[in-house]
């Protein structure tokens, strides 16, 4: 087993040369503390190893001005090398908020299923909009640079979506959210691409309607595709020059889904398709311990989950929070990811001891 990762079935172009004289540039200038890490990505790419930038960072260079390169990628090489490496850093890379934990689907992949979650209304909320805002001026202030508007529910059932959205503007590298794409109403979509959103994670899983449907249990392919091609008619007429880039993100659930169509299919409509092998999910508690490995989860160091009560928790793997790590209506983001429960999960991991963290002796994603 190894650890679940996307696989970007699309491509796009850059010029490599311009970037590595951008960041040459940049270096003149560079604040000191981030100065190793400029000179590991230089180093980098004088060797021709471009991994650091995937189709979702050509993106971002494609869209932004050339100032903003050099501190974009040195946040990437963050975000990327600090988790699988598991270097201690004095904030999360990455912060995803959860607006609201239940959903209009039930995905077989996912823990919506589980009915002693989704049936059980202790695990049931919407996030208050005061709360969010405290959220997303605590993560501004201590300087986290990407935000994910996503958790363990559909994000666009909140009633104030919108408003979440225009509060988040213009303060995060990358702003992104996953959604079904049931809910994309003609309000919604305008709502989003004047917010600057920066990515658009369309999860759909198949071109074909009765292989989608039999997936994404209640949902029906039509609206959602509907609903694709009129945030692509939308961003093209009214907002041309929009940041944000679209993604289909597809489960590869079985043998019979073909990667080489589902691409074909969706890259008309979206900038990104993207393909991620299925976790065993839906019942992470009851999970055979053969499916986890021993070796630490990435996510203790990179990201942090903050459920719709306020709850905090290192992944949304443990969707029912035996591993809560604090309550952000308790303390800030920077505490509790430098806490004690944080430091004691890092520690055990790291020391060959993950089977005695439970639910992570279970957890396939390794």
């Amino acid at each position: 087993m190894v650890k679940i990762g996307a696989t970007f079935l699309t491509e796009k172009n850059y010029d490599k040369n311009k970037v590595k004289t951008v960041l040459k540039n940049y270096a003149k200038i560079i604040p000191k503390h981030d100065e190793s890490i400029l000179n590991s990505i230089l180093s980098d790419f004088e060797s021709d190893n471009f991994s650091l930038i995937t189709p979702q960072q050509v993106q971002f260079l494609n869209s932004n001005s050339e100032d903003k390169w050099a501190p974009y990628l040195i946040f990437r090489y963050k975000f990327t090398n600090y988790p699988k490496n598991h270097t201690d850093s004095e904030i999360p890379s990455h912060l995803i908020v959860e607006p609201i934990s239940a959903c209009n689907l039930r995905c077989v992949m996912c823990f919506q299923v589980d009915e002693t979650f989704s049936g059980n209304q202790s695990f049931m909320g919407k996030m208050d909009f005061q709360l969010f805002k405290k959220i997303i001026d605590d993560a501004t202030n201590i300087g986290i640079k990407a935000i994910t508007l996503t958790g363990r529910g559909e994000p666009t059932l909140h009633p104030q979506m919108g408003e979440m959205l225009e509060y988040c503007s213009g303060k995060f590298f990358e702003l992104k959210m996953n959604t079904n794409a049931t809910r994309l109403s003609d309000k919604l979509i305008h709502q989003i691409l004047k917010s600057g959103m920066t990515d658009l994670v369309f999860s759909v899983d198949s071109y074909e309607k009765t292989q989608y449907e039999s997936i994404r249990v209640l949902g029906i392919f039509e609206t959602v595709l509907n609903n694709i091609k009129k945030f692509k008619e939308i961003k093209e007429k009214y907002y041309p020059n929009s940041k944000c880039a679209t993604r289909v993100s597809g489960v590869k659930i079985d043998e019979k889904q073909d990667p080489v169509l589902f691409k074909k299919f969706w890259e008309q409509y979206v900038d990104h398709v993207v393909m991620v092998e299925m976790q065993y999910r839906w019942d992470t508690y009851n999970n055979p311990t053969t499916n986890a490995g021993v070796k630490p989860c990435e996510y203790l160091w990179g990201e942090m989950n903050i459920w719709c009560d306020g709850v905090c928790n290192p992944c949304d793997t443990d969707y029912k929070s035996v591993l809560a790590v604090g309550s952000i209506t308790e303390n800030n983001i920077k505490d509790i990811w430098n806490g004690d429960k944080y430091k004691k999960l890092r520690q055990l991991h790291k020391s060959g001891q993950r089977s005695t963290c439970h639910p992570c002796e279970r957890c396939p994603n390794w």
